[in-house]
């Protein structure tokens, strides 16, 4: 069962693409492949 989970996470790791600091790059890309958008933001306070 583990080993299941490893493969499914190292799978699910290798397509998901990051774009950085381009919302217009990233929005698009999203929306090609019908994927739901995850914005990570952070603050150095």
């Amino acid at each position: 069962m583990i080993f299941k989970l490893i493969l499914l996470f190292a799978s699910v790791s290798a397509s998901l693409p990051w774009v950085e600091d381009n919302y217009a790059q990233a929005l698009a890309a999203a929306k090609a492949r019908h994927v739901p958008l995850f914005v990570e933001v952070w603050a150095p306070w």
